[in-house]
């Protein structure tokens, strides 16, 4: 290792170059452009061992790589991408990718959600948003029977989920060893239990019929889940838990009843609770409860909850869109930012390029918000995912006078497309009054000639004169 990359040097990027060192590294470790190319797995797998400390792991696949290609030069290439990769990986550490759980472990804050995702495109995803976004973090569920796509993946955390079918002791002891062995020991594991029981007031949940159509050996190994079964289930995941299969265990869509129930009887206390996003504005009592025992809220439903309802409440949509515009980003990394100041991890769902970078952890991290705009941005969330919208705006009264000889025409400045448009004429002594909004830019020409420009600077409901 070292005679080959004894001259390459180590650098630490930040911001933004931590992307660009990635896509270097994966350009480096693949050998071509698009860094899709599966079949070399091996060196891909090597450089994120390196990041994650593996290094038994490492030296397998170095080895591999020297006897396939017995090539000097393809392994200095190899060893510049890795040290990239291992260089990006220190630097985001200093961006704050991560919180640490009630057990002291690292947890990241972003990831992705691939349960709905088509299993063969999973690896190209993965692929990309590893190498390319930093990605660390997938979550799925025992229901979606993703496991087989990522066992053949290295250096991820998964959080994935015992089904309501499979609630009780057996059962659970059953999916969390099938889902264990379908996982081949490809990843970190944080199991939760889905749901505390399945539900016949909610559509979708087709109690009766799942329990008959489930496998016999399912059936054999514990009774049909009983109102109070997650019970069991959950002293099945503390026995995992304490025996070193599990790095972190939690639950998912648990109301207060039952969550107060398990806090006051368990053993092992949760690390991770997975809710709707929803309930970060309306369920404060349950967001209360995991705060006193420092268990973190993971949210999912992000992106359709809040980013995709632009009609439910088109005026906070504004609100976001004017904060991800001051800050040169998407509306959905100013989103997952300022869920992320709050504590809140998120699992949002993307595939195409343009989501993938807009959710990377690197582009979320690199969002500042003050407490202003965190306040704004947080009251704007809740009016989407409730669909009643913010109250009007109040504007600002711009008085605008002159007294040039001559009249004046006043241009508004649209600031996404630079296009002026006429607001009306100011004449020597008279004045023209327009409502308006705060960093407004208004230019006053005579002719042709750029008399003077104008920002406003007053609050909402205030007003503000302007002398040509």
């Amino acid at each position: 290792m070292r005679t080959f990359c004894a001259k390459t040097e180590l650098r630490n990027p930040v911001g933004w170059q931590i992307e660009r060192s990635i896509e270097l590294t994966c350009r480096h470790i693949l050998g071509f452009p698009q860094a899709q190319d599966f079949g070399r797995r091996s060196r891909c797998t090597a450089a994120i061992s390196l990041v994650q400390g593996d290094f038994p792991s490492l030296r397998h696949h170095l080895s591999s790589v020297a006897r396939r290609e017995n090539d000097m030069r393809a392994m200095h290439r190899f060893c510049s991408g890795a040290l990239l990769l291992a260089a990006a990986a220190h630097a985001a550490d200093e961006l704050q990718l991560e919180f640490e759980l009630n057990n002291g472990n690292k947890f990241p804050a972003i990831g992705l959600g691939i349960g709905n995702m088509q299993r063969d495109r999973i690896p190209s995803v993965l692929g990309t948003a590893m190498l390319e976004h930093g990605l660390q973090l997938v979550d799925t569920a025992h229901a979606s029977n993703t496991d087989a796509a990522l066992r053949d993946t290295r250096g991820l955390q998964v959080v994935t989920k015992v089904w309501y079918t499979h609630l009780g002791y057996g059962r659970t002891k059953l999916a969390v060893e099938d889902m264990l062995a379908g996982l081949n020991g490809c990843c970190a594991v944080t199991m939760l239990i889905h749901w505390p029981r399945c539900r016949d007031d909610i559509p979708w949940m087709h109690c009766e019929e799942e329990e008959a159509s489930l496998p016999q050996r399912v059936k054999d190994a514990g009774p049909s889940p009983a109102e109070d079964a997650w019970k069991g289930s959950w002293t099945a995941l503390e026995e995992f838990y304490a025996a070193g299969r599990l790095k972190n265990i939690g639950v998912s869509n648990f109301e207060l009843p039952d969550l107060n129930e398990l806090l006051s009887s368990c053993k092992v206390v949760p690390q991770l609770y997975q809710g709707n996003a929803w309930q970060l504005w309306f369920r404060s009592e349950v967001l209360q409860r995991l705060g006193e025992e420092r268990v973190v809220f993971q949210a999912y439903n992000v992106v359709n909850g809040i980013v995709m309802r632009e009609s439910a409440a088109p005026r906070a949509y504004r609100v976001l869109a004017d904060v991800a515009r001051a800050k040169n980003a998407d509306v959905g990394t100013v989103v997952l930012a300022a869920l992320k100041r709050r504590g809140v991890a998120t699992i949002p769902r993307a595939s195409s390029p343009n989501h993938l970078a807009a959710n990377a952890p690197q582009a979320v991290a690199s969002i500042a918000l003050d407490d202003g705009e965190a306040d704004t941005i947080d009251a704007a969330m809740k009016a989407l995912m409730s669909g009643r919208d913010l109250p009007p705006e109040q504007p600002v009264v711009a008085t605008f006078t002159s007294s040039l000889d001559a009249a004046v025409r006043l241009f508004w400045r649209n600031p996404d497309t630079g296009e002026e448009v006429l607001n009306g004429e100011v004449s020597g002594g008279d004045g023209l009054r327009i409502h308006t909004h705060p960093g407004h830019t208004f230019r006053a020409y005579r002719g042709d000639e750029l008399v003077r420009s104008f920002t406003v600077t007053a609050e909402r409901g205030g007003e503000e004169a302007f002398e040509l």
